[in-house]
């Protein structure tokens, strides 16, 4: 008997895109909940082998015969286009069409408190923190991040039914498919103007997601959102504010953005009613998320660090962090813009962030499949040209890029990879 509730009596899904970071978390928790789970992704990965170690069937490649016979709901995600091989068989057919946005709103409204963690920036950090909290207080929380927490080894966990952790995107309102009983923004900064019209667009969709918090519930912001009572004022639920005020202990990751990050945890822990001192011993033990500040080994002397950060206040909140570190001799950043759009939109303000960097290593614009049309003419070029700073390069290709930072890398320096991308694969190249 399945416990969730989700859609009618339907009780077979399929996932096309399967190896996910999310999908594959949503596949997951449905199969352990006795669902029929199966589904497809473009690529084989170590994820969709862990599926099928689990008894899930993953076909390698799209094709429109991978649907079982009797499928009942088709999961995808934005990457899939409408033209894709299964989901135009699953339309053929008449399945339910479910985005993955809706299936993981579906999810959370099973759990008494559905804890959605939203803002610009921030959102798997401070995930990742609260996962650490409510793991340390036997809360056991059921949690979904954006990325790879070492103490749940990997990106979802299991829990109860009490408590549900998710990350919740603004990208295409995504957020807004959701059902959270407790809502955190960590800020509001423009992103995604492929998307949202503007900044006034971005903010009307962040108040939707406050607006769908009930009344028994609670809402915990940034004090520093910029025009605060215009997403606060009128809200049916309780609003908490927290800033980047000193926590009275000491963080393992570095940062005010940390910081603050962390307060917003607090706030909802306390809110939860958890002890303080499980609330401290946890996130002085807490060492980041992969892929968020993630130390990775050392070079000739140098640490090597990779860093998610693709929006300019990540890049500049990063930055001044490594800079900040005791020991550090010269700063250098081989950075990856993410997506062309991104770039052109905000060319001037990452040019501003980069110059942090003593060492600046440019590397080509990443284009996530499936995630924009190529709209914006621009070039990584463009942004070397905006920095002013005269040990700024363009490298056309991570082994050019590996060549110049070999070159000069010494004791006490540190080298962050950072970008949304594949440029992690550029920090396995100095710590194989």
């Amino acid at each position: 008997m399945h416990k969730l509730n989700l859609i009618n009596n339907h009780t077979n899904f399929y996932f096309i895109g399967i190896g996910g970071i999310n999908m594959s978390a949503l596949a997951e928790i449905l199969h352990k909940d006795g669902y029929t789970v199966s589904g497809s992704d473009k690529n084989d990965s170590d994820t969709c082998k862990h599926l099928r170690s689990l008894g899930i069937t993953v076909h390698t490649g799209h094709n429109a015969q991978n649907l079982p016979h009797d499928a009942q709901v088709v999961v995808y995600n934005a990457a899939v286009a409408t033209t894709n091989p299964e989901r135009a068989e699953a339309t053929t057919r008449g399945l339910v069409m479910l985005e993955r946005a809706e299936l993981l709103g579906l999810i959370m409204r099973n759990y008494k408190n559905a804890i959605c963690v939203a803002g610009t920036h921030g959102k798997t950090t401070t995930t990742s923190m609260l996962a650490e909290i409510f793991i340390g207080a036997n809360a056991d929380p059921t949690v979904m991040s954006g990325g790879v927490l070492p103490s749940m080894g990997g990106a979802m966990r299991i829990g109860g039914e009490k408590y549900f952790i998710a990350e919740a995107c603004e990208y295409h309102d995504s957020f807004l498919k959701f059902f959270p009983h407790i809502g955190i923004i960590l800020n509001i900064e423009m992103d995604h103007g492929d998307y949202f019209d503007g900044e006034a667009g971005l903010r009307r969709s962040f108040r939707a997601f406050a607006e769908k918090i009930p009344q028994n519930g609670a809402l915990i912001i940034n004090e520093e959102v910029r025009n605060l009572h215009e997403i606060t004022d009128d809200l049916k639920c309780q609003v908490i504010t927290f800033g980047a005020h000193d926590l009275g202990y000491t963080l393992a990751v570095p940062g005010l953005h940390n910081v603050s990050n962390a307060n917003a945890a607090v706030a909802v822990a306390r809110h939860c009613g958890l002890g303080e001192d499980k609330i401290t011993k946890a996130l002085q033990g807490f060492t980041g998320a992969k892929r968020r500040f993630e130390k990775k080994g050392t070079y000739n002397g140098a640490q090597i660090i990779d860093d998610y950060a693709h929006h300019p206040t990540e890049v500049e909140a990063t930055l001044n962090a490594a800079k900040s570190l005791a020991g550090t001799k010269r700063l250098w950043v081989a950075f990856q813009p993410h997506t062309h759009n991104r770039t052109s939109e905000f060319l001037n303000e990452f040019a501003k962030a980069l110059e942090i960097a003593d060492e600046i290593i440019v590397l080509d614009i990443y284009r996530p499949a499936g995630r924009e049309e190529e709209q914006a003419n621009i070039h990584a070029k463009d942004l070397v040209a905006k920095i002013y700073n005269s040990n700024c390069r363009y490298a056309d290709s991570f082994e050019k890029a590996v060549e110049y930072a070999k070159k000069g890398l010494t004791p006490g320096d540190i080298l962050i990879t950072m970008g949304a991308g594949d440029v992690c694969l550029l920090s396995e190249m100095f710590c194989p």
